[in-house]
């Protein structure tokens, strides 16, 4: 590996998941987040600690099935982010069922609870896919954001602290599904979609009133129970609609959060895209995302970081809207997870399974 150097002893195991995450002063949540991953398959971690000054480090040294990884010198995040895991996958993923989460996403299948995750995968290899459309869910307290703070002393699970969502909502909210055109896929074939709304969306991206038509159309031909891999005359009429849509559809919810690795792929910034063709499947998963655990204060700080996308421009969006970050993002459409079934709606199995 040339951006990345092993720290510590190699614990990974060929017969196992590799989970690959990278991490930055994340203590309060991380063993929320090993404990959900050991809980769904035999996980093999791989982490990057990016230089950590929390507790992440020694926490990451104690765990008998986790590689970790620091950045050599010279290597960042906001430049080598995707650089990290293309080398880790290439080493330890070749040819794998991989799960690529960051570290406050957990991952979640259709009938997790009575179906194994590795069934699930076989089910993926049937249909022929290599690669599963992950819906981002962000979840939630009824409090305010600013004050949407985990204590893992407090003794309760972040799925108890967090634990709304935004369901289906009529339109212009709730969650689409948008077609990617040529342009994007020369670039970053996989996944030839893109999932778009909830939570952030709803509060923070000004999402404008549609046009009656337009809520037709995004109702029709947009929403998440349409075809990943949709036939010529459904493409064609998302076409015609496209301009009366495009300004309406906000928020990015996409990532790819498992797919068999090729040696030599590669993710945009972010396990968002991959460069390669990759067959998709029809199935959409999700991460359920717990993005706001360290209140106020964990806002100003990644956005003084400044390692995400555009400067952490998001960050600094979500800190100008006091009034809403002081306000519960409950609303009328928020519901309550209890299973992978609270997420009918929004998820889906694979069509033969379904049968």
């Amino acid at each position: 590996m040339r951006s990345l150097f092993r720290a510590g002893a190699d614990r990974s195991d060929r017969n196992a998941t590799p989970v690959v995450a990278l991490a930055h002063n994340e203590a309060n949540i991380l063993r929320e987040f090993l404990a959900h991953y050991r809980s769904i398959c035999r996980p093999s971690f791989f982490i990057v600690d990016d230089r950590s000054d929390d507790g992440t480090a020694e926490i990451l040294a104690g765990e008998p099935d986790v590689t970790v990884f620091h950045p050599v010198l010279g290597s960042d995040y906001r430049q080598h982010q995707a650089t990290w895991r293309n080398e880790i996958l290439d080493a330890y993923g070749d040819g794998l069922w991989c799960l690529v989460p960051d570290i406050d996403e957990h991952f979640v299948w259709p009938d997790a609870e009575d179906r194994p995750f590795a069934d699930y995968c076989d089910a993926l290899a049937d249909e022929g896919a290599e690669a599963v459309v992950t819906l981002m869910v962000d979840m939630y307290a009824d409090a305010g954001l600013r004050d949407h703070v985990f204590d893992a002393g407090l003794g309760h699970s972040l799925r108890e602290a967090f634990p709304y969502f935004d369901g289906p909502a009529p339109a212009p909210h709730g969650y689409f599904m948008r077609r990617l055109r040529r342009r994007a896929l020369s670039q970053y074939a996989t996944p030839p979609v893109r999932l778009l709304g909830g939570m952030r969306a709803r509060l923070f991206d000004g999402i404008d009133v549609p046009s009656p038509i337009a809520s037709f159309l995004l109702e029709r031909l947009h929403r998440l129970d349409r075809p990943i891999h949709a036939a010529l005359p459904e493409r064609a009429a998302e076409r015609l609609a496209w301009r009366l849509t495009k300004h309406t559809l906000k928020g990015q919810a996409t990532k790819v959060g498992l797919l068999r690795w090729r040696r030599g792929l590669s993710f945009n910034a972010g396990p968002h895209k991959v460069d390669g063709h990759l067959p998709v499947s029809e199935s959409i998963a999700a991460f359920l995302h717990y993005r706001f655990t360290r209140g106020i204060g964990g806002v100003e700080y990644a956005l003084a970081r400044g390692n995400h996308h555009d400067g952490s421009r998001a960050y600094r969006e979500v800190l100008e809207r006091a009034e809403l970050m002081a306000r519960s993002p409950v609303w009328t459409y928020s519901r309550r997870y209890w299973s992978s079934r609270s997420l009918d709606g929004l998820i889906r199995d694979i069509p033969a399974a379904r049968s």
